[in-house]
């Protein structure tokens, strides 16, 4: 039997002893009501959805990363303690580095604890949660002793346990590049010997957080390392308890980059061989013991080879592993897309974006179908429930969660514990509840709201509805309290007054729009008293307690849709049900009529057959769908992105061109700048052993292999879904601090002098933004000593920079790999003709 269909079982055992609750009897006066669905809003949920990054240490003192000169991406936002960007998309995660690389040797100041502290402490006056990966370096091999290691593990956990109730997930991190378990010690796969200091690592981790904290890691063959038990080479055994094990999650890196995420499944292993399709398939089935689902995140990177832009396999996979968060700043190749990819409706799912599509079933969405309870309860006794829910986001909640019945009237408030009810047994897929809550014989009589409450457990965060879950229906959510209200009116006690509600208000109807405002009319309600008063809601949300029958509801935003209802509310507080629903359109344009911001134009590359452009991203009112690339007067490009390259021009020809932006209502932008560019001459042939001339034989990077028969690839550049492109027989690699090309060689070279890469950039001076690495040698790209004693300096032009060898350290006996690492905060194009060996 899978272990789906084990968790499968588990759910459905724990449901019928829910039902085994003893509710007591029926009262005389029972409700079900019936919810309605709020199928389409992507609104803000705790614990779960996008995640943005951010440079949570902020003190230059112990971070060298808040400089901008030496951290690839960096801007000045990743500082900001108010973490507005991740607030404006409606995102309540954040992720930030722990950065260690000037702590390899010696103990982590006070001072670095201080402000990992104070940042916390920013997070949650923010109301959001954090993911935190420690790392020793950003890009390039880092080893550390692992004594040195499990000292920093107690240090920074202090941290985070003083701070626990704010972090949503630890990525066990420490170990090599970005702290993803590669490139650096203790990071070989097939070695067993490193087993026991990868396995003493995680269970330090786990030992010095709280249980409450989930820990995730990259690779499911390590997951496999430390929680298979006959994996164990420890040799003073494996420790790690159930409970812990139940904690360790997956960290997706590189999510759907190729077939294989880019590493994350095909890397080998001590333990034996397992295909891909395996590992996979251990992670579409991970769960606790008890089967609940475990915390599954990650990034997608610079390349998107497994992405279709359809949309197609984002959903499948991120359906599969039972997502709950993502990366939303890393990587653009990927996200762009899925803003871009319009999805069709069907079952429950809306028309969308796959964007927002993500954005709304990422973790939990749970929403409620009908609720069955009592409309009079006498203190003492029993009130019972019975609901019938969906969840209709890919996983259930990760962490627990006590659900409370709340008996609110303004004055008292019951918050009574559904001690039975284990919201993470709620997993993708309906759900069936029946419990029950004894009032308490001291509670004073009188009408109630009865609501489901949803808190973080949290002592500090418990009381803010910033940290509570909202259901996905409308109507029901109390922004203010942070409860979802099943029942606007059921009586606690003998009724000594008005027990009875008005009846629902009819013939609600929109009497009138502007551009700004929304008014309506309806008629007046009935009560056995008298009415008081009504309440607008607007879009499920409490706007307006008129006491008339007509509302004008002002400073709405022209040519929107918004959903309104009426509820009319009587002297003792008494609500009716809501009144149908009505639609409401203001004014103003209809549709969109606003046209993006013009681009500004500028040439990045030129080779002899293309011409390679870029211009700034516009904006819109809206949003911008698109870009048309004219040349002269001709159409010849309609990219989404702020890059072109125009292919098949003639040798040494001047060509002129503009662009304009478009938006999804077909508004185009005025004509950019005008830009002419002339095309280089017929390069010349390469001489000597050509490690890649990239003339389409055999293709890069599909055939994945180089002029010699080796492996070749690239990752984070901004064009070719990561990997670069080639056109017209030359590379182009166009970079923001990030970029990755490699070659193997894997030949004697001992009969060659120079390494010589036939190179241009975009701007000239880009020899201070790249490494190259061959035979044991790395150096920034302008470091290298050429004959004479210069340095190379790219120019706008083609030129042969041919590097001496053994000069510069290069092992000619064993080359192994060329690399080029575009991770020294710059950002431009440069286009590489041929690289050969002479």
């Amino acid at each position: 039997m899978s272990t789906r269909s084990l968790r499968l079982l588990a759910v459905t055992a724990l449901l019928a002893g829910l039902g085994a609750v003893a509710v007591g009897a029926a009262p005389a006066q029972a409700a079900t009501v019936t919810y309605p669905a709020d199928l389409t809003t992507a609104f803000a949920n705790p614990e779960r959805g996008y995640h943005n990054r951010y440079e949570i240490i902020n003190d230059p003192a112990v971070n060298d990363y808040v400089n901008a000169a030496t951290i690839p991406g960096f801007n000045p936002d990743l500082l900001d303690r108010t973490f507005a960007r991740a607030k404006a998309g409606k995102n309540t995660l954040i992720h930030s580095y722990v950065h260690l690389d000037k702590y390899k040797t010696q103990a982590l100041p006070q001072a670095l604890l201080d402000n990992l502290a104070s940042g916390l402490a920013a997070v949650r006056t923010a109301g959001m949660k954090i993911v935190l990966r420690p790392a020793y370096t950003w890009d390039g091999y880092a080893t550390v002793a692992e004594s040195q290691i499990l000292a920093h593990i107690t240090q920074i956990n202090a941290v985070v346990t003083a701070n626990a109730d704010v972090v949503l997930h630890l990525e066990t991190g420490y170990l090599g590049a970005w702290g993803e378990w590669h490139t650096g010690g203790l990071t070989n796969p097939s070695s067993v010997e490193e087993a026991p200091a990868r396995y003493r690592i995680v269970k330090k981790i786990a030992d010095t957080t709280p249980a409450t904290i989930p820990l995730v890691m990259r690779y499911p063959i390590y997951i496999k390392e430390v929680t298979d038990p006959t994996s164990c080479v420890v040799p003073e055994g494996c420790t790690l308890t159930q409970a812990q094990k139940d904690r360790i999650g997956f960290h997706n890196d590189c999510f759907l980059a190729d077939l294989n995420d880019m590493g994350t499944y095909d890397n080998p292993s001590w333990m034996g061989w397992y295909y891909i399709e395996q590992k996979k398939q251990w992670m579409y089935d991970l769960a606790t013991s008890t089967g609940q689902n475990k915390m599954v995140g990650g990034e997608t990177c610079g390349a998107d080879g497994y992405n279709d832009a359809a949309c197609v396999n984002a959903q499948t996979e991120m359906q599969k592993l039972n997502f709950t968060e993502i990366n939303e700043d890393y990587a653009a190749v990927n996200t762009d897309k899925w803003k871009a990819a319009n999805l069709a409706a069907g079952g429950n799912d809306p028309a969308e974006t796959c964007f927002t599509r993500i954005k709304r079933k990422l973790g939990y969405r749970l929403r409620l179908l009908d609720a069955t309870f009592p409309t009079s309860v006498t203190p003492g006794t029993t009130l019972g429930l019975t609901a019938h829910l969906s969840n209709d986001g890919w996983s259930g909640l990760i962490k627990p969660r006590t659900a409370y019945l709340v008996l609110d009237n303004g004055t008292q408030r019951y918050n009574l514990p559904l001690s039975a009810v284990d919201a993470r047994n709620w997993l993708a897929g309906p759900s069936t509840v029946t419990t029950g809550v004894t009032v308490p014989a001291a509670a004073v009589a009188g009408t109630y709201r009865l609501a489901l409450w949803l808190p973080d457990p949290a002592a500090g965060l418990q009381s803010r509805p910033d940290y509570a879950i909202r259901l996905a229906n409308t109507g029901i959510w109390d922004a203010a309290k942070g409860y979802n209200v099943l029942a606007s009116a059921i009586t606690v006690g003998t009724c000594t007054g008005d027990c009875t509600p008005p009846s629902v208000p009819s013939g609600l109807a929109v009497s009138g729009v502007t551009n700004t405002s929304v008014s309506l009319s309806w008629a007046a309600a009935t009560d056995n008293v008298g009415v008081t008063g009504y309440q607008v809601w607007r879009d499920g949300v409490l706007t307006a307690s008129p006491t008339g029958t007509s509302f004008t509801d002002t400073g709405r935003a022209p040519g929107q849709t918004y959903q309104y209802s009426v509820r009319a509310v009587d002297a003792a507080g008494n609500v009716s049900g809501p009144s149908a629903t009505v639609p409401a359109t203001t004014t103003g344009c209809s549709g969109d009529c606003t046209p993006p911001s013009t681009p500004t134009l500028s040439s990045t590359g030129r080779t002899d057959t293309t011409v390679t452009l870029s211009w700034t991203g516009s904006t819109d009112n809206v949003g911008v769908t698109g870009y048309e690339v004219f040349r002269g007067s001709t159409l010849v490009g309609s990219p989404t992105g702020t890059s072109f390259t125009d292919t098949g021009r003639s040798p040494s020809t001047a060509y002129t061109y503009t662009v304009k932006a478009r938006d999804a209502a077909g508004n185009r932008s005025a004509a950019s700048n005008t830009v002419t560019v002339t095309t280089d001459a017929t390069p010349p042939a390469p001489t000597g052993l050509v490690l890649d001339d990239f003339d389409g034989t055999p293709a890069y990077p599909a055939a994945s292999q180089n002029d010699l028969g080796r492996w070749t690839g690239g990752n984070c550049f901004l064009d070719g879904g990561g990997s670069g492109v080639v056109t017209g027989g030359v590379l182009s690699l166009r970079y923001n601090a990030c970029g990755w090309f490699g070659s193997d060689i894997g030949v004697d070279l001992s009969a060659y002098t120079y390494v010589v890469v036939r190179i241009k950039g975009a701007a000239g001076g880009e020899q201070a933004h790249f490494n190259l690495g061959l035979g044991g040698s790395t150096k920034l790209f302008a470091d290298f000593t050429l004959d004479g004693g210069a340095h190379p300096v790219v120019t706008t032009s083609y030129q042969d920079i041919r590097i001496p060898m053994a000069a510069n350290g290069i092992n000619r006996n064993s080359p192994s790999q060329l690399a080029m690492g575009f991770w020294y905060g710059g950002s431009s194009t440069v286009t590489i003709d041929h690289i050969t060996f002479q």
